[in-house]
């Protein structure tokens, strides 16, 4: 996705932002960091290591889009390159301001600027955020009078990102292109990353809506149809499996269309339209027509499971027609599933 043929990383800060709930310190660099051609090698690695797909968000405020204080450094700094340090520093005591959780890790922030930065179709000068928080150990050694000792050390590695946040200076009036991971921690755990420092919401992008649409489906399968009226897992499954492949198999998604040939039924098809609209809570219009991203339908492919588990004896994969399936009770009460094939491979 990233293409820094005409990119360049102008200058590096790196600050030390402890938790302020325990008192950890905030340390502020006077000055970039100085960086070897190597070391500018392995910072391109970790870039490209934390940006992997096309989930773009946005700045936000309840109130005003000015009043989001990363917005306003970041648009500062666009503004009038020649105050990205300053602005780096900024950016560092905010991030310290809102680690008051016990939980939040201390680590190094690296703010970085880069000009002509390209990913996808968007190419524009960035800032990067990247919060290292998790320590790899790493061995080297060092000679000396013919002996040759190993020794060890803890240090950042370029190939894993903890937390990440990449600024393009594209589309400013609505809050800018912003792309953001945080691989350490999932749910409510991220909410620091995400909604406190940051205060991003994700963009009605095509990918975004497939990806939604993928987890909201799998959702109301598993969850809320189940809930009322539960259905056997081979029926589940059957379901699970028609909407992955209408994602798969399409190159647009209709609403009504999908509604049809997955769940057929008028009454699970009200129930979905229904929990569709309860849980668009980013407002991305998921009931009308967009085109697919199949980068996306990859990524959520991974969550849906098309496993029958049977006490600990069989794992049975169901990929196609439910017909091919029957399930019984026999004369003693066990369980068991009758499977029609027509060719054993």
């Amino acid at each position: 996705m990233f293409d820094n043929t005409l990119s360049s990383i102008q200058s590096v800060m790196v600050h030390y932002v402890g938790n302020r709930l325990k008192e950890d310190p905030l340390q502020l660099s006077i000055q970039p960091s100085g960086m070897d051609a190597n070391t500018e090698k392995q910072l391109w690695n970790y870039l490209y290591s934390a940006f992997k797909t096309p989930e773009f968000y946005r700045f936000t405020h309840p109130a005003e889009l000015e009043l989001n204080n990363v917005f306003s450094i970041c648009r500062s700094v666009f503004g009038d390159n020649k105050t990205f340090e300053e602005r780096s520093a900024a950016l560092a005591k905010l991030l310290y301001e809102h680690s008051q959780h016990p939980n939040i890790k201390s680590g190094e922030l690296f703010v970085v600027h880069f000009t002509k930065l390209t990913f996808g179709s968007v190419t524009a000068d960035a800032i990067g955020l990247f919060k290292s928080e998790k320590k790899q150990p790493f061995f080297f050694t060092e000679e000396q009078e013919g002996i040759i000792d190993l020794f060890s050390y803890s240090g950042i590695s370029p190939f894993k990102v903890d937390k990440a946040c990449l600024i393009f200076n594209e589309e400013e009036e609505d809050g800018y292109q912003v792309l953001a991971v945080d691989n350490l921690n999932k749910g409510d755990e991220a909410k620091f990353w995400f909604d406190d420092f940051l205060k991003i919401t994700p963009r009605s992008t095509e990918y975004q809506k497939t990806s939604s649409l993928l987890s909201l489906t799998k959702n109301f399968i598993e969850k809320d149809l189940e809930g009322e009226r539960p259905l056997e897992r081979e029926d589940s499954i059957d379901l699970l499996n028609r909407s992955l492949d209408y994602f798969k198999e399409s190159e647009a998604f209709d609403y009504d269309d999908f509604n049809q040939k997955v769940f057929q039924d008028d009454e699970a098809i009200d129930r979905f339209k229904a929990y569709t609209e309860e849980n668009d809570r980013n407002n991305m219009q998921l009931n009308e027509s967009f085109n697919i991203a199949p980068e996306a339908v990859k990524k959520k492919s991974r969550i849906f499971k098309s496993v029958l588990k049977l006490d600990k004896n069989f794992h049975v994969y169901i990929h196609g027609n439910r017909q091919m399936i029957e399930k019984g009770t026999d004369d003693g009460g066990r369980k068991y599933y009758k499977l029609f094939y027509e060719e054993e491979n």
